[in-house]
């Protein structure tokens, strides 16, 4: 392979190419001003004129990505920051999107780990609210907790039960830090009633 600059409809190329003038092997892209996906720069791998294998996307908008690419597209391990949320990403990717297992870290100090699919929350995952000091671990669906999960309050009580698009629903149990135990039963997040089944510790 052979180093080379070339200039194309979307930008310039300087790096490594096959016989026909096609970027493979190791390159950067200099991209137009007028990106319409707001690319700046590429830096890393390159088969048959698409980013493959290892390498950092750099978007006008400050944002970057450094990781793993397939056919022009996010695939396998990487981390990306947003520069305008302050948010960072990372984990694993399929065909652009979040996918797999990750961790995204708020600019606010919250934080969710676990499984994702399709670049939403889905399977099963850590979500931590810093400043309140409560989590919740459990199922996830489509980016809303959905099926069975576990919320920790901040003084240590703690209610397992079944959510439904995001919000408590049906029968649950809170474990307070007491020792008391109380049957909740939810409707669309909203607590209906309880029963306590076991007196607070003396």
């Amino acid at each position: 392979m052979v180093a080379t600059k070339l200039r194309f409809e979307e930008g310039s190329y300087e790096g490594e190419v096959v016989q026909d003038k096609i970027p493979q092997g190791e390159g950067t892209f200099e991209f137009r001003g007028d990106d319409k996906n707001g690319r700046l720069i590429y830096e890393g791998g390159w088969q048959n004129k698409a980013a493959h294998g290892y390498g950092v996307m750099r978007w006008q908008n400050g944002d970057r990505y450094e990781g793993d690419w397939k056919d022009g597209l996010r695939h396998g391990k990487g981390k990306y920051i947003s520069k305008s949320s302050g948010g960072v990403y990372e984990g694993e990717y399929q065909n652009d999107l979040k996918s797999g297992e990750g961790k995204y870290s708020f600019s606010n100090g919250d934080w969710y780990s676990g499984g994702w699919k399709d670049g939403l929350r889905h399977g099963t995952g850590t979500y931590v609210w810093k400043e309140k000091n409560e989590k919740y671990d459990g199922a996830w669906e489509k980016g809303l907790k959905e099926g069975e999960g576990k919320f920790t309050y901040p003084n240590g009580d703690v209610f397992t039960g079944i959510y439904k698009n995001g919000n408590r629903q049906g029968t649950g149990t809170l474990v307070k830090s007491d020792g008391e135990e109380r049957s909740e039963n939810y409707k669309d997040g909203e607590l209906v009633n309880f029963t306590v089944t076991k007196e607070k510790s003396a």
